[in-house]
């Protein structure tokens, strides 16, 4: 899972007091955050297309960058450093992708600020115009949302954090771009009104974000840029590609592979553009909602964009409050928690929540960045995560069972020691194989007695076996350069199927099977095992002649016993043939127990 680093300066100046690395880690780790540790990141920059690169201080300096492939010999100059907090990301909550969306639910937890975080939206004055082209299945990626955000000057710093939450959401939301991919430009570099649309591979060129002096096509982009190559498999089987240019022809971007390097966001830049482009419609909201969510906190406002699809009209972004219904005497119950109607409330505003309604029944207000919400129990784990998890005093249950093993656990225990205490290595072998491996290979007819998978995920795996010996075999064969004598044993349940007996016409049985391979392995030898098992089971049971196809003939043997007949003898050589494998192999497989008679 991808790590992110945040600031802690950065999170301190915008929760408007200090907080030490240390209160931060715990606090982070109450409100479900998984904290990788503290440390110091140096930040990079590369010297033709100015893009940040962050290392860990013991990491090595770049050398290469990986937006416009530039390189030198010797790593490129630091140009800052700070002290980072590293996350795991979470995917259930990109709002905590960066230090704005982290700083405003740190408000709500540490009593800073309660309740909903709202947004004023200034009117639509851009109009984005979207082709129907895009619905073709050839070119589809047909959704597209997009905004404006008018923020303060922007630095080095927040130029960084901007970046860095793009590429997060790319990855918790869009799958790698996949699903959504997001844009974000300098409007003052633009002329409206926007359009969306399908162009040809060699119909226009422009300059790819990094390559200012450079123009290239959008097939040239696929085929010789860094991101363009990285990103080429998401338009493959398109015939034409996405483009999004303004009213002068000027182009913003070919989503989902790159911008364009003359609308490129810069410092001093202070209006942005943003428009998230993808294959759903879900993620594409979800993405834009997240990022102009979290660059308010940043000190962003926001105004609306007008997107004009043929005859339909919308507003974007969609930032009006969701809400849903809970009960509060099932959330006590869930929770295990007798929260009083004042800490009920209390706790919610603590989470950023609005609360509506009488006890018991509530509407919970919740915003629009709240992907993660889809039914009352996620308003539970808030609740949960408010009150403090590590203040919730463990107590004995009131009704209280003492566990026991299974008779067939305790019995596999006693043979399992038994084969170990006669130098056997213990195998595991997979419940699923063929009928090849399982049958043909052993000189055996399949028969109806076998559970078999009818829409398999791999060919390797379309049975369910009824026995053990194939495992052991195959097991053998990985290991035929191993030195010999090698002896094998495993302890597995097989499947049955056909007997009316049982109420889904199908068991499970234990069964334990061992063999023994090497110049010297014979009937006689796996017989003393036998013996030695039977002894230590405690049961009972005589030898007598049998026949096997997977045996010779005239050294194999069966044992009655009261759980089923146990088999024994020298494997045939055209099974140790059909296995790859070329030393004599003694086998014995004892059927243990029968499961849920």
């Amino acid at each position: 899972m991808p790590v992110i680093g945040i600031s802690v300066k950065q999170l301190s100046d915008l929760l408007g007091q200090p907080i030490t690395s240390e209160n931060l880690s715990d606090t982070l780790e109450y409100l479900g955050c998984d904290v990788d540790g503290m440390g110091k990141t140096i930040i990079y920059q590369c010297p033709k297309c100015s893009l940040f690169i962050e290392k860990q201080e013991h990491e090595e300096a770049p050398k290469r960058c990986t937006q416009c492939d530039y390189e030198e010999e010797k790593p490129f100059n630091s140009v800052d450093e700070e002290e980072t907090i590293r996350l795991d990301l979470l995917p259930a909550r990109p709002d905590l992708f960066d230090a704005g969306g982290l700083a405003r639910t740190l408000k709500g937890y540490l009593g800073i600020e309660k309740g909903l975080a709202e947004f004023s939206l200034a009117p639509a004055q851009l109009e984005v115009f979207v082709s129907e082209e895009l619905q073709k299945p050839d070119n589809y990626r047909p959704h597209i949302a997009c905004a404006i955000v008018h923020m303060p000057e922007i630095d080095s710093k927040l130029l960084r954090t901007i970046m860095k939450l793009q590429e997060n959401l790319h990855w918790g939301i869009g799958r790698d771009r996949k699903l959504a991919s997001i844009g974000i430009y300098d409007l003052d570099t633009i002329s409206g009104p926007i359009t969306y649309k399908a162009v040809a591979p060699e119909e226009l060129s422009f300059c790819p974000l990094g390559n200012a002096n450079e123009k290239m096509t959008p097939k040239q982009i696929l085929t010789e840029h860094t991101k363009g190559k990285a990103y080429a498999h998401l338009l493959e089987k398109s015939t034409k590609y996405p483009l999004l240019i303004d009213s002068k022809d000027q182009v913003l971007s070919l989503p989902p592979i790159i911008n364009s390097e003359e609308t490129r966001v810069k410092e001093g830049s202070k209006n942005l553009f943003i428009d998230v482009t993808g294959l759903t419609k879900t993620d594409v909201h979800k993405s834009l909602n997240t990022l102009v969510s979290s660059l308010v906190e940043l000190g962003g406002s926001v105004e609306l964009v007008k997107m004009v699809n043929g005859d339909k009209k919308t507003i974007t972004p969609d930032l009006a409050l969701r809400r849903i219904k809970i009960n509060a005497e099932r959330a006590r119950k869930w929770l295990g928690i007798n929260f009083t109607i004042p800490q009920f409330k209390e706790l919610l505003e603590k989470m950023r929540f609005r609360v509506d309604g009488r006890f018991p029944n509530y509407e919970i207000y919740y915003p629009a960045f709240r992907t993660d919400i889809k039914h009352e129990v996620d308003i539970f784990e808030d609740l949960g995560i408010a009150y403090g998890y590590h203040n919730i005093k463990p107590k004995m249950v009131e009704t209280m069972t003492v566990a026991q093993a299974r008779p067939e656990e305790l019995l596999s225990e006693t043979a399992r020691q038994v084969m170990v205490g006669l130098d056997c290595n213990e195998i595991m072998s997979l419940m699923l194989t063929t009928e090849a491996n399982h049958f043909t290979k052993l000189q055996l007819t399949p028969g109806d007695d076998h559970a078999v998978i009818q829409n398999p995920k791999l060919v390797e795996h379309n049975i369910v076996r009824c026995h053990l010996m194939t495992g052991i075999l195959e097991s053998f064969a990985k290991n035929k350069r191993k030195p010999m004598p090698q002896k094998f044993f495993e302890l597995g349940n097989v499947v049955h199927v056909g007997n009316d007996n049982h109420d889904t016409k199908s068991w499970e049985e234990r069964r334990l099977c061992f063999a023994i391979t090497g110049p010297k392995a014979s009937y006689a030898e796996i017989r003393s095992y036998v013996d030695g098992i039977l002894a230590e089971l405690g049961w009972e049971g005589s030898y007598k002649v049998s026949t096997h196809p997977s045996f010779i003939e005239g050294r194999c043997a069966e044992v009655e016993t009261k759980n089923g007949n146990i088999v024994l003898g020298e494997i045939h050589p055209q099974v140790i043939v059909n296995f790859g494998l070329t030393n004599p192999i003694a086998l014995a497989e004892i059927p243990l127990a029968v499961l849920f008679k």
